[in-house]
């Protein structure tokens, strides 16, 4: 199924203009995880080269790009959003936590330009993946300024060097995408193992009666 849409993707690139394409391919890119993330960036820069479309076309496509990847990781964050509230007043009590200490909790992310940089830096990391990133900050309801700010330039990052990888035409560049869909996968499976013995922790902390001090309200 997914070597089908990769497929589709490469088609419709050479059968679209190449902005549409960033655009869609974009989109699809962030909400369809198993596709790797260098996929769409990298083919858009070797596009670029190949139709001698020059660098300052490539910072213009990177934009797209970066525009239609950050609309992508704003539908995790609403479905994070959501699943919070749907799930937490459902299942919270088995491990001790409310809706109001996730707000206290979110509260300790006051906008500042910590949380701008420390957001900005994990979007811009190559082998970060975003879609859990996205869902964990609407579970704890970020702030949307420092959202989409920080998702946007972080995303511009990472997306432009991607671009410039299949602009240049590094002969490695097949092999470091697979080696980055593999660190990205390797991720995916310890954010979701950390959050499962986070999960744990918490019901055996309810299990002794003991509060989680650190959703305590900010001072």
């Amino acid at each position: 199924m997914f070597d089908a849409l990769v497929l589709w993707l490469e088609q419709t690139a050479q059968s679209v203009p190449l902005p549409l394409f960033v655009m869609m391919g974009g989109i699809v890119e962030e909400i369809i995880a198993p596709i790797p993330s260098p996929f769409v960036s990298t083919l858009s820069g070797s596009i670029t080269s190949a139709q001698q479309l020059g660098f300052p076309y490539l910072l213009w496509i990177c934009v797209l790009a970066t525009i239609a990847k950050t609309v992508g990781a704003y539908i995790f964050y609403v479905i994070g959003d959501k699943l919070e509230d749907l799930a937490v007043p459902r299942f919270g009590k088995y491990i001790g936590v409310t809706h109001k200490d996730l707000e206290n909790f979110s509260n300790r992310f006051g906008g500042t330009w910590r949380d701008d940089v420390t957001l900005l830096i994990l979007r811009a990391i190559p082998v970060m993946p975003s879609t859990p990133i996205s869902l964990v900050c609407g579970i704890i309801k970020i702030r949307l300024r420092t959202f989409f700010i920080s998702t946007f330039f972080g995303f511009y990052i990472r997306n432009l060097c991607f671009m410039l990888i299949g602009y240049t035409g590094l002969t490695a560049m097949e092999s470091l995408m697979s080696g980055i869909d593999t660190a990205e996968t390797v991720l995916k499976i310890l954010i979701v193992g950390g959050g499962v013995a986070i999960l744990g922790w918490l019901y055996y902390k309810r299990k002794k009666g003991d509060h989680v001090h650190w959703f305590k309200p900010k001072n």
